[in-house]
């Protein structure tokens, strides 16, 4: 599992969480020595060879990252990888507001942003008081600080959407000197990105439309979101092709299934941290693991 895969140090906002290229490469390099790297057509066709270590490569959110420095590194190394991008940052230009978080992470001090928040949310006289979303916030977390994961939780789930929408907004105005579009447009992938993948051989599949925790939506709301993504794909691709789902955030619940068995996927990806094991793992909940997990780890 992928997401932000760039030269940090000379990127406009090198304090992201990422993976440095360096490190790509080098990943990419054991890999090949380690495992047969598969096509995720190959996974579903299950055209592997049950005698060998075998893997498929994720990339998530749909980054202009993954043109720039995964797409010719896989191409120079005859793998196929599997992307998955929510569709309102390439139709419509928005910029999701968990990559909205991360910049404004990258670019000021923890407790400022908190207290920017905490500003925001009480000049909106709303009845519940904001420390009441704060206590109810689990702060345990693999990577990040206990402010980090409050403020997180705060703009992802935790708070009303339009009252975290409002507070993003206020934020990007806040430390960032760029609009919202500009950032959006230097931030993703293009159609024409996508569909120069594809035709080399490159796999792109659903994450939402608007990259929502699902489980936060009501089943229909998923559903227009499953919807909008099915129509998004469809009009990337000239031929049929297989739908597999990459979960925002990790986030499903039984209504997900439900709809992705309705709307025929094939598989579903998870970001529980382990080897799938098709003894155990539904193929609509497999999980990956994260490349910062992976050799060679981070120093």
């Amino acid at each position: 599992m992928y997401h932000y895969v760039r030269e940090l140090k000379s990127s406009k906002y090198p304090r992201i969480k990422g993976l440095d290229y360096s490190y790509f490469l080098d990943q990419i390099d054991y890999l090949k020595k380690t495992y047969r790297i598969l096509s995720i057509e190959d996974f579903i066709n299950n055209d592997f060879d049950n005698s060998k270590k075998n893997c498929v490569l994720t990339f998530d959110d749909g980054y202009i990252d993954h043109y720039e420095y995964v797409f010719p590194t896989l191409i120079e190394n005859n793998i196929k990888g599997a992307f998955y991008t929510p569709v309102d940052t390439i139709n419509e230009n928005i910029l999701l507001d968990v990559n909205l978080i991360h910049i404004i992470l990258a670019s000021e001090e923890e407790f400022k942003i908190l207290n920017r928040i905490i500003f925001h949310y009480e000049n909106m006289e709303l009845k519940v008081s904001i420390n009441h979303y704060i206590e109810s916030i689990n702060t345990n977390s693999r990577y990040d600080t206990k402010t980090t994961i409050i403020i997180k939780r705060l703009l992802q789930t935790v708070l009303p959407l339009e009252v975290r929408t409002k507070i993003c907004r206020y934020l990007l105005n806040d430390f960032l000197d760029e609009t919202e579009k500009d950032l959006s447009k230097s931030f993703y992938l293009s159609k024409k990105n996508i569909r120069e993948m594809i035709s080399e051989g490159m796999h792109f599949g659903s994450h939402g439309k608007s990259h929502f925790w699902f489980s936060s939506l009501k089943r229909f709301e998923q559903e227009r979101e499953i919807k909008s993504s099915i129509e998004f794909l469809s009009s990337l691709y000239n031929d049929k092709f297989d739908l597999t789902m990459c979960y925002p955030y990790g986030d499903y619940n039984k209504d997900t299934l439900d709809l992705l068995k309705e709307y025929n996927f094939k598989i579903a990806v998870t970001t529980k941290p382990r080897t799938f094991d098709p003894n155990r793992d539904s193929i609509l909940e497999i999980p990956r693991l994260d490349t910062n997990d992976y050799y060679p780890i981070k120093k």
